[in-house]
């Protein structure tokens, strides 16, 4: 049983592939932790911005509440009394903060020191509505600029009893260390996921060929089983109607070769060839007075011949394995022009594989010795079969036939089965190997 090369190709095909899955697997995977993982850090931003404009307000309301003055008229004080505006945090400092009263008017404002710092701030608040949250809400927005990235933020100023007497916005840059940590580990979340998909590929691959590799075993031996079982049948048929295997050996090789010389398809070429190995199989329900008759067949007796061809049919068609030889089984004895049988087609309403094998089989009946006739020469044999052009065969089989027919005689024509079959094991693996990996894996 030859698995080897099969189980060369699964391996290849299956690492590829896998390859190929865990990869895209891999960046999807890696894409969708990446962006979850950004709106998270735009969140966390948002977070900063928030709590540090808080932080800012409660100064403001504990200057308020100490001297027991307006929000508004304490924050005038925060402002005055800061030595630097506006504040510095860890995870980055305030650009810009403005103080609006109830009616939205601003009473106060300020900016960092650094006038691109400001001036960056205060672009960021004049491009954007202002927002007037509610009591309980605070809203913030990160935004990224040539400059770094920033959160606008607006929090509402409240009274004891939780009234709202005016708002705070600022604008708070991350600071560029913060900000790379924060991509970090955005990146680092998505590197692992890419990893952890890539590993559980590199540990399942090796279960995935084992189980691969036996399944391959497994198709690669159900494909022997079948091939003999063809070989078998095919035999068992040769042997009751002429003692020999030769004839379907030849004309498998002949039905192969000028498939070939067409230009047939593998899926074609191994219906062909299974037809061509068992194209009488019907033969085995035929009464052996009329099978077996040394003489010539009298009316009733070539009736019940020509039954061989629905036998045949009815046996093939119990195996699925079998049925594409149904064409070659059924049609071989049409005759292009019509007048063949079982249906009497005519020229493309004959299968095409039975059109080539009926050119096979003549060029073999001819060539070949039997108990009533000896074998014609290959000349003899060209013009009977030019006779047929039109009537018995398709004329552009037949033109390609001629190309091919001289090489097919001086090789194979009068040889016996011993030196035939290693040709016809070439073409079965061929076209059979092939099928499997195109079927599987194609």
């Amino acid at each position: 049983m030859k698995t080897y090369p099969l189980k060369i190709f699964v391996r290849h095909i299956l690492l590829v592939r896998l390859a190929a899955a865990a990869l895209l697997l891999a960046l999807i995977a890696g894409a969708v932790t990446y962006f979850y993982q950004k709106e998270q850090l735009s969140r966390q931003v948002a977070d900063i911005g928030r709590q540090g404009i808080a932080a800012l307000t409660r100064r403001v309301l504990e200057t308020a509440k100490r001297q027991n003055i307006e929000p508004l008229a304490a924050l005038s004080q925060v402002m005055a009394a800061a030595a630097e505006m506006p504040a510095a945090y860890r995870s980055g400092r305030f650009v810009f903060v403005q103080f609006y009263d109830r009616n939205g008017t601003v009473a106060a404002e300020g900016s960092a020191p650094e006038p691109r710092a400001g001036e960056a701030g205060q672009s960021l608040v004049k491009v954007r509505p202002f927002i007037f949250p509610e009591a309980d809400r605070v809203e913030a927005e990160t935004l990224r600029m040539a400059d770094g990235m920033f959160v606008v933020s607006v929090v509402p100023i409240t009274d004891r009893p939780g009234a709202v007497k005016g708002y705070a916005r600022g604008v708070f840059a991350v600071s560029a260390e913060t900000a790379e940590q924060m991509r970090g580990a955005v990146l680092r979340s998505a590197l692992i996921v890419v990893a952890i998909v890539c590993g559980v590929t590199a540990v399942l691959y090796p279960v995935i060929l084992q189980l691969t590799r036996r399944l391959a075993d497994f198709s690669a031996g159900l494909l022997d089983a079948n091939l003999e079982t063809l070989a078998v049948l095919g035999s068992a048929i040769a042997k009751r109607d002429a003692d020999t295997d030769a004839h379907n050996y030849r004309v498998s090789l002949y039905a192969v070769r000028l498939g070939e010389a067409i230009g047939l398809g593998a899926e074609a070429m191994r219906g062909l060839i299974k037809g061509a190995f068992i194209h009488d199989v019907g033969k085995i329900g035929i009464p052996d007075a009329v099978l077996l008759k040394p003489g010539r067949l009298d009316a009733d007796e070539f009736r019940i011949m020509q039954t061989h061809v629905e036998l045949g049919v009815e046996i093939v068609d119990r195996a699925s394995w079998l049925r594409d030889s149904i064409p070659v089984v059924e049609a071989h004895h049409e005759k292009f022009g019509g007048g063949g049988y079982p249906r009497g087609a005519r020229a493309q309403e004959i299968p095409l594989a039975a059109r080539i094998f009926a050119i096979a089989d003549v060029f073999d009946a001819l060539t070949s010795e039997r108990p009533y006739k000896k074998p014609l020469s290959f000349d003899e044999t060209m013009v009977i079969l030019e006779q047929g052009r039109g009537v018995h065969f398709d004329p552009a089989l037949l033109d390609a036939f001629a190309g091919i027919a001289r090489a097919l005689y001086d090789a194979f024509a009068g040889h016996d089965g011993a030196e035939l079959r290693k040709f016809l094991v070439a073409a079965v693996d061929r076209y059979f190997s092939a099928g499997m990996e195109s079927l599987f894996y194609g």
